[in-house]
């Protein structure tokens, strides 16, 4: 009969207010949290046995007595943010073990009273007397099976509001989930960062700088950032000073050979502890595109995410970084059909820093960017354009060293910083050219010009002064010959 008393009569709350904790009366029944964090743990730890006076009427009054695994709170003193609070000021044990709870008297009490429970069962190894995990539409509820002062963690270690009702309890979760964010802050090419700083353009070889903020929460537990790489990002290892805090300063461990799953590499930042206050964690780091990188419409992918709780992740938040191709089409001046020349020899200079561009030669005809490629000029072939992969977005100038056989170098020069480039010509790299949809640089080279023709005239013109010769001759003789005669 007191079994099914105790049914129907449930269990008690007492509404407040905890920054890492939650208290609440109870008896045999349910604790309800309302708005649960989806994949978060809450844990019930009944510090206090309540007796009630009239069974049948739990919530008309009762005494209470310490729970005995918590024998040793009495004398347990809490350090809440350099401040000492002595258990002892928020209850004492009379005649009897009855306590006098007279020290808990308003929420703000009971906040720092559930944490210091909270620290002292994880100094002890406190079983939990009931605990839960939420759902995915935030449905927690955590059986409980005796009357009871009761604290209930949150692991995401933030406030949540009680609400008192018998014979079961329903409490709100009012914690926020942690954030991460992330963006691109600097690059190799400031110009080629994107507004919205969620990626940027490059050429391989290039720097690129990232930073991640995640906001922890106050007494939060098990946060771990997470960052990938795809095969085409080389990570800058992460040092100790990458990393700040915005108010709280937690202890941390940095893993700079970190492999997810898929084999992507990256890094990973174990916390330890819990922040006593809200705090935000910033990582600056950076990551060099190398010659694996994919080339546009593919994506090099940079991936961050923020463990926290009972490892559940936050939403995954990723940058991009674009390079992009170019193909150099060779082709006679004037030719309506555009037969490609082969024989042409270029070099490929960045506007940027006016430097040389290495290469590594991919086919005939194709050419991949490599800082330390060993080719240092594209040549062309016969019939198909000459493809360069890895450029970025921005100004390029291609030198002609040697033209086509039967051919003169381009006529045009390209000034390149302080100095001119002869045989040279300026392109433009698209963000639209993308593979299998490749921009295309027409380069023109003429044969120069065609000296001037005799007319094929022969060797007429020898019989025609011959015979004015001879003519001549024969005149002069007559004439001769009858001055002779007078």
């Amino acid at each position: 009969m007191k079994g099914i008393k105790k049914l129907l009569v449930g269990f008690l709350v007492t509404a407040m207010v905890l920054g890492m904790a939650i208290t609440a009366y109870a008896a045999s029944g349910t604790i309800t949290i309302e708005n649960a964090a989806a994949g978060q743990t809450y844990d019930a730890y009944r510090v206090f046995d309540y007796v009630p006076a009239d069974e049948a009427n739990a919530d008309k009054g009762g005494i209470y007595k310490l729970a005995s695994k918590f024998s040793g709170l009495p004398s347990y003193t809490y350090d809440n943010d350099g401040t000492s609070v002595a258990m002892s000021s928020f209850f004492t044990v009379g005649d009897n073990d009855i306590l006098d709870t007279a020290g808990l008297k308003t929420e703000d009490d009971a906040k720092v009273f559930g944490k210091a429970v909270l620290a002292y069962v994880k100094a002890n190894g406190i079983a939990n007397d009931g605990s839960t995990t939420a759902t995915e539409d935030g449905v927690a509820t955590i059986s409980v099976s005796e009357y009871g002062y009761y604290v209930v963690n949150s692991s995401l270690g933030s406030a949540v509001a009680v609400n008192t009702t018998t014979p079961s309890a329903v409490i709100s979760e009012k914690n926020s989930v942690p954030e991460l964010d992330k963006k691109v802050t600097d690059a190799t090419n400031d110009a080629t960062i994107y507004s919205d700083q969620t990626g940027n353009d490059a050429q391989i070889g290039d720097t690129v700088n990232f930073e991640i903020k995640a906001k922890l929460k106050v007494g939060g537990e098990g946060y771990k950032i997470v960052d990938t790489l795809t095969p085409g990002l080389t990570l800058v290892p992460v040092q100790e000073s990458n990393v700040t805090f915005s108010d709280v300063t937690l202890a941390f461990t940095i893993n700079n050979k970190y492999v997810d799953e898929d084999g992507n590499k990256g890094f990973e930042i174990v916390f330890e502890g819990e922040p006593s206050a809200d705090t935000t964690v910033t990582v600056s780091y950076q990551a060099v595109v190398n010659k694996d990188a994919v080339i546009a419409s593919e994506e090099n992918i940079n991936e961050a995410y923020l463990i926290y709780g009972n490892d559940t992740e936050t939403t995954h938040v990723t940058t991009k970084t674009m390079t992009y191709p170019i193909q150099i089409k060779k082709v006679a001046v004037g030719d309506k059909d555009e037969k490609v020349l082969p024989g042409a020899e270029f070099k490929v200079y960045r506007e940027l820093d006016q430097a040389q561009i290495k290469f590594t030669k991919i086919s005939d005809t194709e050419y991949k960017v490599d800082p330390d490629g060993s080719a240092e000029s594209i040549v062309t072939v016969a019939e198909t354009p000459v493809t360069v992969e890895g450029l970025n977005a921005e100004n390029y100038v291609l030198e002609e060293t040697k033209a086509p056989q039967g051919y003169n170098l381009l006529e045009s020069s390209v000034t390149l910083g302080n100095k001119e480039i002869k045989h040279a010509q300026l392109v433009t790299v698209s963000t639209t050219s993308k593979t299998g949809a490749v921009q295309v640089a027409k380069v023109e080279d003429g044969t120069g010009l065609t000296l001037p023709s005799t007319g094929g005239i022969g060797t007429t013109i020898f019989y025609i002064v011959g015979g004015l010769l001879i003519v001549a001759g024969v005149a002069y003789f007559i004439v001769r010959r009858k001055a002779a005669a007078k």
